[in-house]
């Protein structure tokens, strides 16, 4: 029992430390795995988008109007599908994201800004929710706001040409 002791006591600090640089290994995967979707969305990388998300996946967006509120909801395989067929050129850039983690859960929470064709489009918060598989993490699905007006400015600075 002793012996149980000593080492529980001397791998206290040891195995919390190899805790913690999974923490940071996944957290720092799930952020990766943001800018890759973004990249994926700017470059239609179909096939690398599809690799990111979970088939049943659903994406969540929504927007106030005029007329009240007006929510998409695409699956993950009409968003890839309209990728496919688009032509305008996205690019998307996220700041300041906010990580939660639990066991084979994440969930980014982060601004963000949309471009089209090199033109401001919106602005809004992007809510990522991942789950660990054997093949690592997947975005399950996305919620995201589409504010047009009165955007902050952004901490990266305008578009660069």
């Amino acid at each position: 029992m002793k012996n149980f002791l000593l080492a529980l006591i001397l791998c206290g600090p040891l195995c919390a430390g190899g805790t913690l640089a999974n923490e940071a290994e996944d957290r720092a995967a799930v952020v990766g795995m943001v800018q890759a979707f973004f990249d994926a969305m700017t470059d239609r990388d179909v096939e690398g988008m599809r690799s990111m998300l979970t088939p049943e996946g659903i994406f969540y967006g929504y927007r106030e109007t005029a007329d009240g509120l007006q929510i998409m909801r695409p699956t993950h395989q009409q968003y890839v599908d309209g990728l496919a067929e688009g032509e305008r050129k996205l690019i998307e850039r996220f700041w300041d994201p906010q990580v939660l983690l639990h066991d084979r859960m994440a969930a980014v929470w982060t601004p963000y800004d949309l471009y089209v064709d090199g033109e401001f489009s919106h602005c809004g918060i992007d809510n990522f929710n991942f789950l660990k598989t054997e093949e690592g993490w997947k975005i399950t699905g996305i919620v995201f706001s589409m504010e047009p007006d009165n955007c902050a400015a952004s901490p990266l600075g305008p578009l660069p040409d």
